[in-house]
């Protein structure tokens, strides 16, 4: 009976003690921030973070088990993307994570849930600095209150340096990756996803040095000019600006090819001399305007082209850029304002 009752009083003893540490020693909150600065600008890092079937790649647990099975669901990237995942590692078990809240190259906040009860906070920020960005991942819990609170907290204390590995090996991961993209700030650049219609085209065709601007500005006002005789020895009426599309690029020797002209209203003339009759380009598209002299056009096609990397949006096969010029419709450097269209699969 001694024995039992001196038991009874060390067990008590021992959870009192527990508790006491708990309560009044032990945080109620899981708070932990990593970080690490990566060599590309935040935009770059912002696109990898705010979708999902990025992030899935450079996240705390791809790596110990790439043939888990993942889905996605909501309208991503960014707030309301979904992804769970089932593994039967262990390590990896099942789980999910959920963009409640993102803002444009800033922030990206998240709720991740592992297993059937742990539930997360998670926050990427995401700034500007002198050698490119840094990352700040944050990753908290509040326990509830009740019988579960003391435990809860005894539980945080063991996971929070498990969870700072994590988020270590994560940013790693993600440092990494984005390294390996173009270091090319396409930060405002403010695309558009659309579908453009074919319509009938009457251009001059070229072929010219890629990098020689003087050489590209001759090409287009030859083709520019046999086009406009044509047209008005035709009466043919044009149904928009000028457009330029490319046809061919061989970056080996830095040539090019591309069609010069405008869409057309009306009949088609049936006697065509020194031009020739098409459609200008359609399907899905990337839009971006360039706005400036013509010399300055590269700088846009780049940003655009390393948005659509980091995105990872991929470009139709073959398929190359065309351009809308609405301004300066003579093709020459004046020319202010530059519609670039980019085919997309």
């Amino acid at each position: 009976m001694r024995v039992a009752f001196w038991l009874t009083f060390t067990v008590a003893l021992i959870l009192g003690a527990l508790y006491g540490v708990g309560y009044f020693l032990l945080p109620n909150t899981l708070d932990v921030t990593r970080s690490v600065s990566i060599d590309r600008p935040r935009a770059a890092v912002f696109a990898m973070a705010n979708d999902l079937k990025i992030a899935k790649e450079w996240s705390p647990y791809y790596a110990r088990d790439p043939d888990a099975e993942y889905s996605f669901s909501g309208e991503g990237p960014g707030s309301g993307q979904a992804m769970h995942w089932i593994s039967t590692n262990r390590q990896v078990g099942s789980g999910g994570v959920t963009i409640v809240r993102s803002t444009l190259n800033r922030e990206v906040d998240t709720i991740i849930q592992l297993g059937d009860s742990a539930t997360f906070n998670g926050r990427m920020m995401i700034q500007k600095t002198t050698a490119g960005s840094s990352a700040a991942w944050t990753v908290s819990a509040v326990c509830q209150a009740g019988w579960i609170n003391i435990p809860c907290r005894y539980m945080n204390l063991a996971l929070s340096k498990i969870i700072e590995k994590d988020l270590d090996d994560a940013l790693a991961r993600l440092k990494t990756q984005a390294q390996q993209l173009p270091n090319v700030d396409f930060e405002g650049l403010a695309p558009e996803f659309l579908t453009v219609s074919a319509q009938p085209f009457v251009y001059s065709a070229a072929q010219t040095s890629a990098s020689d601007q003087a050489e590209v500005d001759r090409a287009l006002a030859m083709g520019v000019d046999a086009v406009r005789r044509f047209m008005a020895e035709s009466a043919m009426t044009p149904a928009g600006p000028m457009v330029r599309q490319t046809t061919a690029w061989n970056a080996a020797d830095q040539r090019m090819s591309f069609n010069v002209g405008y869409p057309y209203s009306g009949p088609t003339p049936l006697t065509v001399v020194n031009v020739q009759i098409g459609q200008t380009p359609s399907g899905q598209a990337m839009k971006v305007v360039h706005t400036g002299p013509r010399e300055t056009v590269a700088d846009t096609y780049a940003k655009a082209f390393a948005f659509l990397q980091a995105h990872r949006i991929a470009l139709r096969e073959q398929g190359l850029p065309w351009e809308v010029v609405s301004d300066g419709s003579d093709g020459a450097p004046a020319s202010t304002r530059i519609e670039i269209y980019i085919p997309l699969q």
